[in-house]
């Protein structure tokens, strides 16, 4: 006769009578239990030692226990499971706590297949609501993956297992260096070694979405340390499946916790994707056209750049905030209902039909009966900035021009007083770009584009004035900007981007100036995705790199790569902010790439930001 069944009808604290396994794991069995005073059925988790354990780890073990314990107690949500009881017996605790019946995403997803992107939504909007909660409480989660993601059979969304979290003012219960969870859900930071705070739960967040829709997770190299590697030097790889959730995946899952959207962006994006209706699959290109699709953003007519919406002031009083965050995500809505119909194309590939189920998620559970232990309260108030926007234009033009790349994105402008905020000039974790270009080109190259008038970036550059040599133009929007007087503007049917105004100098310079009415919700987010998605399906692509710059308070960020036009190597900044609720702009300046350095050229890309003024 097994253990479990000599403990079997077994009675704890003389009410909990246990009626069969429910599931093992590493540190002990969860049972199916009666309470006999109540005369409901629980759950009973119990910890079990090993005959090899020695006092000290049975010390951990049992600390780790009822920190789990105390850890799902501290938080109470209707998504959260009740812990009903702890009972002492044999010198261990046993955890009561309410039965659930249903099966883990990760089952779920082995033997349906990967959601769609609003379900994922769905389950992401439940699992954001458990990690705010518990950082509210001081706690991390530190395990957020699909077999810790419980999907009852009502389909209500549970996130459980907090037996590794991590609670302010506990001691650490794991041994010194010792690295807990799931390397394929374990966050850059945390894989460094360095202190987690709660962005280390949204990455987790970002790559257990990624698997949910893509049916395996965003860095799975076989071997913890090959996974762990890729995970703090690799970009995350393409996601096919994810439609309108990929911006929110991608700013998840940048790198550097810094440039990591938060909680209220994550949760206004997820709302907007969970509440638009489903997108058909798209047919399949013909053979040798790229299909692009585009994101949570208004489209313009065809397939035109467009910018991110911005986030509430920081001293905007609760009214006004909810008012401008509903105005960002009704724009996100409304391009996501579009996206069913409009003939514009999309960035990523469209599937030809439902993925198939995959099996490579690492931590998938056999069991169809779970327990978890979880938590989940109220997300925090929408009171900090919303990311980002915008869509690229991916297709070309047939003549061996660039193709339209030119989304505008950014956020609104964050407060009266620009200039007492402070640049953020780090790449954007998960771009992949080479910093190292941003001095790449000969800088003894002139470029003949016009001599833009002036030699150096110390001279004042007002909006809407053009210093001697430049001259003064209106872009689309009703922006102006000053060009090299020799800059000519090129004619709407000749303008391959199909989008906003081309301005075209000497030895293929471009700058488009692009504008878009209603801008989304997220640029960095939204850039990140399109460098890793619409940019490799330019001719000669090399990501330089995705970054979030100050520039005059609004919630900018610049996009800087490479690519080959009829052979000649070249460079494009890519820039897009948010003015208001309704201006988002993007200027997309480029310049052959051996000459992108050259003095002519700095001063050039100078005088296009700073004689920018949009409209009034």
């Amino acid at each position: 006769m097994s253990e479990d069944e000599g403990t079997d009808g077994r009675v704890l604290a003389g009410r909990y009578r246990l009626d069969g396994v429910l599931g093992k794991g590493g540190m002990g069995t969860v049972w199916r239990a009666v309470d006999e005073t109540l005369g409901r059925t629980v759950a009973v988790k119990e910890l079990r030692f090993n005959g090899n354990v020695d006092e000290d780890e049975k010390r951990r073990m049992i600390t780790r226990t009822l920190r789990e314990a105390k850890a799902t107690a501290r938080i109470r949500n209707t998504g959260a499971i009740t812990v009903y009881d702890v009972v002492e017996e044999d010198d261990r605790p046993w955890i009561v706590m309410e039965l659930i019946e249903g099966r883990s995403l990760a089952e779920a997803i082995r033997e349906d297949g990967p959601l769609t992107p609003r379900r994922a939504a769905e389950v992401g909007l439940v699992v954001l609501q458990v990690l705010s909660a518990a950082h509210r409480e001081g706690i991390l989660h530190r395990d957020v993956k699909p077999s810790n993601v419980l999907i009852a059979d009502d389909s209500r969304v549970v996130l459980g297992d907090f037996g590794i979290a991590q609670i302010d003012g506990d001691p650490s219960v794991t041994s010194t260096g010792m690295l807990v969870g799931a390397p394929s859900y374990i966050s850059p930071e945390r894989a460094r070694g360095q202190k987690p705070g709660p962005p280390a739960d949204l990455w987790s967040l970002g790559a257990l979405l990624f698997a949910a829709v893509e049916g395996r997770p965003p860095y799975d190299k076989g071997s913890a340390i090959a996974t762990l590697t890729a995970v703090m030097t690799e970009p995350v790889g393409p996601m096919p499946h994810a439609g309108p959730l990929a911006a929110t995946i991608t700013g998840l899952l940048a790198k550097d916790p810094e440039q990591r959207i938060g909680e209220a962006a994550a949760r206004a994006l997820l709302t907007a994707v969970a509440n638009a209706p489903e997108q058909p699959a798209l047919p399949p290109a013909p053979s040798g056209e790229t299909r692009t699709a585009v994101l949570p953003v208004d489209p313009q007519p065809p397939a035109g750049p467009v910018t991110a919406e911005p986030a509430a002031p920081a001293d905007a009083p609760p009214a006004a905030e909810q008012v401008r965050v509903r105005e960002a995500l009704r724009s996100v809505r409304k391009a996501a209902a579009k996206t069913r119909t409009a003939p514009a194309p999309e960035p990523g590939v469209a599937p030809d039909a439902p993925p198939p189920a995959r099996s490579s998620i690492t931590d998938v559970l056999p069991r169809r009966t779970l327990v978890l232990v979880v938590a989940a309260v109220v997300l925090a108030l929408l009171g900090t900035v919303i990311g980002v926007a915008l869509a690229n234009s991916g297709g070309g033009n047939g003549d061996g021009k660039p193709s339209g790349t030119t989304p505008s994105s950014g956020t609104k402008k964050t407060g009266s007083t620009p200039s007492s905020a402070s640049p953020s000039t780090t790449t954007a974790a998960g771009s992949g770009g080479e910093q190292g270009d941003d001095d790449a080109g000969d800088k003894g190259k002139g470029g003949d584009n016009g001599k833009g008038g002036g030699k150096g970036k110390d001279d004042a550059l007002t909006p809407g004035v053009a210093p001697a040599g430049y001259t003064l133009v209106q872009g689309a929007g009703k922006a102006s900007v000053a060009i090299p007087a020799a800059w000519k503007a090129v004619p709407a049917g000749q303008n391959h981007y199909h989008s906003g105004t081309l301005f075209r100098g000497p030895g293929g310079a471009e700058l488009l100036v692009d504008f878009t009415p209603t801008p989304g919700p997220s640029a960095l987010a939204k850039w990140q995705h399109d460098s890793q998605t619409v940019g490799p399906t330019m001719p000669g692509y090399h990501l330089i790199g995705v970054k979030a710059v100050d520039y005059r308070g609004y919630d900018t960020a610049d996009w800087e790569y490479k690519r080959t036009v009829s052979g000649t190597q070249m460079r494009v900044q890519n820039r897009g902010m948010v003015t208001d609720a309704h201006h988002g702009y993007a200027l997309l300046i480029t310049f052959p790439a051996d000459a992108w350095n050259s003095e002519d050229n700095r001063r050039i890309r100078d005088v296009v930001t700073g004689t920018f003024k949009p409209a009034e």
